[in-house]
């Protein structure tokens, strides 16, 4: 397993190369991922989960009741990597995207706030949001601040605990590892089965083809699709109930599918056509409109 992990990184990192020469006005977009990518693969490869500490038949019921496999409480950050993480994706947003952070980031070396932060991420609360008014910060890039060096932590656990979990009977619209909603979607090449793909801890998860992941909709009337022209491989399902989209790829339709952190990537372009639309999507971007 920790070899398939590791490789999630390396074959991203290595798209984004050849991504660079396909698409190269992506390149400013690339070279930000590839650079936190890497910061964040680092960390992926120095911090090892302690289940020891972790009560697996409790976590077992709260899935079977319908509930994400974690709370933010079971969760043990090392807080020295975190900060790190936190320092150095900052430092790459600011080289980058020139974005109104703070020069030096407050170091979150008490268990206390980091849970806070955590439990804003996974389960909602207003530490977060109060955290960046305070330090003067954008929201929406401190958010992403925070969970991108959030990230590579929970893939650790989910890369461990994915075992314990059936993902193809969830059928809910979030993750069923930390509960996080879905960054884009994928259909199958064999079957058209849709899988959704967990922007933070990396789970991928089986979901209702025909259902918004958002809203649980699943009346046809207000669900539909588009595409941009020439690619039929890549579209947006929109939901006009609750006004959200998701990106997915049709593996049935191209040769050239990617890792969906890549294909994410590549395809900013039916972000900015559904964000036009008045439609919202489940992830957060620097790169896109607000």
């Amino acid at each position: 397993m920790e070899k398939v992990e590791e490789d999630f990184y390396g074959l991203a990192l290595t798209q984004i190369v050849e991504l660079k020469t396909a698409k190269p006005e992506l390149k400013e977009i690339l070279d930000f991922y590839e650079a936190a990518l890497k910061a964040q693969r680092q960390v992926k490869l120095s911090f090892q989960p302690d289940l020891n500490k972790l009560d697996i038949e409790l976590c077992r019921k709260r899935s079977s009741k319908g509930l994400p496999f974690l709370k933010s409480s079971d969760i043990q950050i090392d807080l020295d990597l975190f900060d790190k993480l936190l320092e150095d994706i900052g430092r790459i947003i600011r080289s980058k995207k020139k974005e109104a952070i703070p020069v030096t980031l407050k170091r979150f070396s008490l268990d206390k706030q980091c849970a806070l932060l955590l439990r804003d991420i996974l389960e909602e609360g207003p530490a977060l949001e109060k955290l960046a008014c305070e330090m003067k910060a954008d929201f929406r890039v401190f958010y992403f601040l925070v969970t991108q060096a959030f990230s590579p932590f929970l893939q650790s656990y989910a890369q461990k605990l994915r075992e314990f979990v059936d993902l193809s009977s969830w059928l809910k619209g979030v993750c069923p590892i930390c509960g996080t909603e879905p960054m884009i979607a994928r259909l199958e090449e064999e079957t058209g089965r849709r899988w959704l793909f967990c922007p933070l801890c990396h789970t991928e998860w089986l979901f209702k083809r025909l259902a918004c992941p958002f809203c649980e909709n699943d009346d046809h009337e207000s669900l539909r699709y588009f595409f941009v022209e020439n690619d039929q491989a890549h579209r947006i399902d929109v939901c006009d109930k609750c006004k959200r989209y998701i990106k997915t790829i049709d593996l049935r339709k191209t040769d050239n599918a990617m890792n969906l952190l890549v294909e994410n990537l590549s395809t900013l372009a039916l972000d900015i056509v559904a964000d036009r639309e008045g439609f919202r999507g489940g992830d957060v971007s620097l790169f896109r409109e607000k």
